[in-house]
């Protein structure tokens, strides 16, 4: 059937993913497991000719010990069946067993080598970038370094998620900072450079945290920093003026050098956040006693 079938590719690439040791010690096991077999039906078996083979004294003592066989025999014709089926599933079950725990060791072997392969280095997420700043001068990402920051790309004409996320991320530093005696800055950047001034992204921040950095810039400038920091934003329609933005819903920790160091999304609490940087920052002070 298919599932046999299954079950049998499966225990044949198992097989082949052995090492020699491996196979050798499985085909051990089932040797061993055979020959008990084989010595249970061999001792049921001298059982059954012990009455026609233990005596010899006569012909007639012959004759009625075979009688006497054959007459049990005529009754069941085979190995009684229960202890027969008790054996054989007592050698199945261990040696299914032996397997099935053998398998077990070789798979945690195998976690175990893939957890401790290299890795493959940092993220390829964030850089340095250039902006326009809260007074409509040039802002970059170095003026963010020395602290903690956390970044969320959105637009001020954003009916919900927006309002939501940032409220969210207004939270999460404040815990922050009582946990820690660290402030984390956080930062907005919107990806609707058209509509969203300098003034519009000012008033908008100043309605969730007063410390809330806005961002803005040339269509240009939010193309380069979405890019380096795989932000996803679309427009829904053609409508030059009328229309909403398609957007991922992310916020980016940035640590006191500018390198991205985790992200948080849509479904991470206030508090999930706050806990997670709390560990970085205490990591960063650990080792940065000047920090």
């Amino acid at each position: 059937s298919e599932t046999s079938n299954r079950g049998a590719e499966a225990m044949w690439s198992l097989w082949r993913r052995c090492s020699s040791d491996a196979r050798a010690g499985i085909r051990s096991l089932l040797r061993s497991a055979g020959a008990a077999q084989e010595s249970g039906h061999r001792a049921l078996q001298a059982g059954r000719l012990a009455p026609a083979t233990s005596s010899s004294s006569s012909s007639s003592s012959w004759s009625r010990s075979a009688r006497e066989f054959s007459s049990k025999a005529s009754s069941s014709s085979r190995i009684p069946p229960q202890a027969v089926s008790y054996g054989s599933l007592a050698v199945l079950m261990a040696t299914g067993g032996g397997i099935a725990a053998y398998y077990r060791y070789l798979r945690e072997e195998h976690v175990k080598e893939v957890k401790n392969l290299p890795s493959s280095g940092k993220a390829a997420v964030g850089g340095p970038w250039t902006l326009v700043g809260p007074n409509g001068q040039a802002f970059d990402s170095k003026s963010l370094e020395g602290e903690f920051s956390l970044l969320y790309f959105g637009f001020t004409f954003c009916p919900d998620i927006c309002p939501d996320e940032l409220e969210k991320i207004a939270e999460s530093v404040d815990l922050v900072e009582k946990l820690t005696k660290r402030k984390v800055r956080p930062v907005f950047i919107t990806i609707d450079p058209e509509r969203d001034s300098t003034e519009i992204v000012n008033e908008y921040c100043e309605e969730f945290h007063p410390r809330l950095l806005g961002l803005t810039g040339s269509a240009e400038q939010i193309k380069r920093v979405t890019r380096l920091f795989r932000v996803y934003f679309s427009k829904t329609n053609d409508s030059a003026e009328d229309y909403l933005i398609d957007h991922s819903i992310i916020s980016y920790l940035v640590d006191p050098e500018g390198n991205f160091v985790k992200f948080f999304g849509k479904n991470s609490t206030a508090n999930d956040m706050a806990m997670e940087m709390k560990r970085f920052v205490d990591n960063w002070k650990n080792a940065h006693r000047n920090y």
